[in-house]
């Protein structure tokens, strides 16, 4: 039988790959200290593992795609605290399980393949599920290289007429990943301008907006469009900011017209999230006091590792946000795949940023989701390895 040619053309998800070569070096008796996904290791906060608990039924019943009225809240009220953006929790707001699916399958909702227009644009080094997403779909997917020299963000005005004219969606991703880059009100008020003159939409991944440790980061949806956010749609997940990647829960805010295609389309891939998920999210979205301690432990952890790039003569090129070191190779070392591989004799496992796209050739991605002894013990191996 013949498989979905995507599917039969597909390479290997990267981080699967990572980890078949983590289980093969401890299956040989190694102890391989993983800094390669962003996967945090701190408990999930006490009660929001409580508030799940409570939440289990004793008679399980399919939850709604909408989400419940107290989440759609508990969002709205977020979005309103940390953004100053107001939303009507009724039409703005979507739950999703995680962010990842929810990218994936707005291309399935929002594209035509057989239209002219279905164009798909990302930013590179990048998150692959944007490019899967429009493989997917059936969309044509569209690169952009970015460069260490315009910090890891698009220039607008370079971008091509015609291209943004076959535009059906455009991916931005700040605070970046696996950059750490930022981007500011400007580059979103730009990029707002563009998906409105050629009618594209404009979709802003946004789940690393409150791993910041310098100026908080802006989100693309800004009061002032409310409560059109005409063809804006912002992705949000409680795996970084509550380390909750195991529940699987984020949401989607924005235009209220494709808030109402994705409402439509999401109950025939059965993507609700259940009721006790949502009571978790519910309680993390509505507090902010245990993003601070989330912040400190990445703080702590990244300044040890910055430490120890001065005193070797290291570069981290990306911005002072997410958990994300962007290692750029030393001298001495070809590229990414090659300094990756050496990095794996001392039992330390990192992404090469060539397996995120164009643009990562010359750096690696340090994660900093292993624990602060991990990461000490890194350190130590690290401090022996040539400057």
């Amino acid at each position: 039988m013949k498989l979905n040619p995507v599917l039969e053309a597909a390479r290997d998800y990267p981080f699967a790959k990572l980890m078949e070569i983590k289980r093969q070096r401890e299956a040989a008796g190694r102890r391989v200290l993983d800094f390669s996904m962003g996967d945090p290791r701190e408990p999930t906060p006490a009660f929001l593992r409580d508030a799940m608990k409570a939440a289990v039924p004793e008679i399980s019943s399919y939850p709604s795609v909408k989400g419940g009225a107290k989440l759609r809240g508990a969002i709205a009220g977020y979005v309103q605290r940390r953004f100053g953006v107001p939303l009507d929790p009724e039409t703005h707001v979507l739950p999703l399980n995680g962010t990842k699916e929810g990218i994936f399958t707005t291309h399935l909702a929002l594209i035509d393949p057989a239209s002219s227009k279905k164009t798909v644009v990302c930013f590179e080094p990048a998150y692959p599920v944007y490019a899967q997403g429009a493989a997917y779909a059936g969309a044509t997917h569209h690169a952009i290289r970015l460069t260490r020299e315009q910090r890891f963000r698009p220039d607008p005005a370079a971008l091509d007429p015609a291209l943004l004219d076959r535009t059906a969606l455009m991916w931005i991703n700040y605070p970046h990943n696996p950059t750490g880059a930022e981007a500011d009100a400007a580059l979103f008020a730009q990029l707002r301008a563009l998906a409105r003159k050629h009618d594209f939409v404009l979709a802003s991944d946004e789940c690393y907006a409150d791993l910041c440790f310098g100026t908080p980061s802006p989100s693309v949806l800004v009061p002032a469009d409310a409560p059109r956010f005409e063809n804006v749609l912002a992705f949000h997940s409680c795996s970084k900011r509550s380390s909750m990647t195991g529940y699987r829960s984020g949401f989607v805010a924005g235009d209220p017209r494709l808030i109402a295609a994705l409402t439509r389309f999401r109950p025939a891939v059965g993507v609700a999230t259940p009721d006790f998920v949502q009571a978790a999210a519910a309680a993390a979205w509505s507090d902010d006091a245990h993003v601070t301690g989330v912040v400190a432990t990445y703080r702590r952890r990244r300044e040890l590792l910055l430490d120890l790039f001065r005193r070797k003569g290291w570069q981290h090129d990306g911005g002072a946000a997410t958990f994300y070191i962007w290692w750029r190779v030393p001298p001495g070392f070809r590229d990414s795949v090659e300094l990756a591989e050496k990095l794996l004799e001392l039992d330390l496992l990192l992404t090469p940023g060539s397996w995120l796209g164009s643009g990562g050739e010359q750096h690696v991605r340090f994660a900093l989701v292993a624990t602060e002894a991990d990461t000490r013990l890194a350190i130590e191996r690290l401090e022996k390895f040539p400057s």
